[in-house]
């Protein structure tokens, strides 16, 4: 029983020796001499975590800029919609040990797709979709993506962005505006509703840029965002199985967003760990 109660003590008289030997500096332990110089703490080899190697999560919203590519050829006009709010996760690291600038962000946002004819001068008409009568089509689309998110720091309060990757989604509602010439017309049961050949799924690239204002823990994003529909709104061959006729989404979004950063943004540098050394040993020496 001695044996083990002078174990005990001299493992606690151990422990309380390292223990007053230690100095924490915010997760950061290492021992100091009596005398602390710069060219000491230049040579200690402390584990500092990399910079912009964080988690971050935060919500936005704005507005859309819907337009289409079509065949036969039909010009379209810029349709806004709003609004477009959604949420993203973003982790940036540093990919391969070298490049600090590297990133994902995956989320999901509520957004909108559609189009809207433009009005020939010469005739003074617009073309329609021929299945429904319409000349502008609205559709609702909560959509989920995954993107590469590359970022380059301007200072300590500023950065950029730019993004790109591949988006999914779902239209869950469309509204039809008729052309004047189908007032009236069996078309107007369907203002609300899809017809058979309408393709509800939506998919695509989406990629854009942005600016970033950093207020440790918080960053509020600006961005602007493409996307570019591999989806059609239509079976290509609902008229005619002899010819292809195709509708694919080409929308915009702007978005403002504040976002949270669940781990820190950055690790202790050198310069950092002198500072808070330097300070505790004067107050230190104060108490003394």
């Amino acid at each position: 029983m001695s044996r083990r109660y002078l174990a005990a003590v001299a493992a606690l008289l151990a422990f309380c020796a390292v223990s007053r030997a230690q100095v924490n500096l915010e997760e950061e332990f290492f021992s100091l001499p009596d005398t602390v110089t710069n060219e000491y703490l230049d040579s200690l080899k402390l584990q500092v975590r990399k910079p912009n190697d964080y988690f971050m999560a935060g919500v936005y919203g704005g507005i859309s800029l819907e337009r289409g590519f079509f065949n036969p050829l039909r010009e379209s006009v810029f349709l806004m919609q709003y609004p477009v709010v959604g949420f993203s996760m973003i982790r940036q690291f540093t990919m391969f040990g070298l490049f600090p600038n590297m990133g994902f962000e995956f989320g999901a946002q509520f957004n909108h797709e559609g189009y809207e004819f433009k009005v020939n001068k010469e005739t003074g008409n617009r073309p329609v979709e021929s299945g429904s009568g319409a000349y502008k089509v609205q559709y609702q689309v909560p959509e989920a993506f995954m993107l590469s998110h590359f970022h380059f720091d301007i200072g300590e309060y500023f950065k950029l962005m730019a993004k790109v990757g591949l988006y999914m989604g779902y239209r869950t509602r469309v509204h039809r505006t008729l052309d004047e010439y189908y007032a009236g017309s069996e078309y107007e049961n369907y203002i609300d509703q899809f017809m058979d050949y309408d393709l509800r799924l939506s998919y695509g690239l989406q990629g854009g840029v942005g600016f970033a204002v950093v207020l440790n823990p918080f960053e509020f994003h600006l961005n602007a965002q493409v996307k570019w529909g591999w989806g059609s709104f239509w079976k290509p061959d609902y008229a005619s199985p002899y010819y292809y006729r195709f509708g694919y989404p080409l929308d915009g979004a702007v978005t403002f967003g504040v976002y949270y950063q669940i781990t820190p943004r950055y690790g202790h540098t050198r310069s950092q760990l002198r500072k808070l050394a330097r300070k505790m040993i004067e107050e230190e020496m104060q108490h003394e």
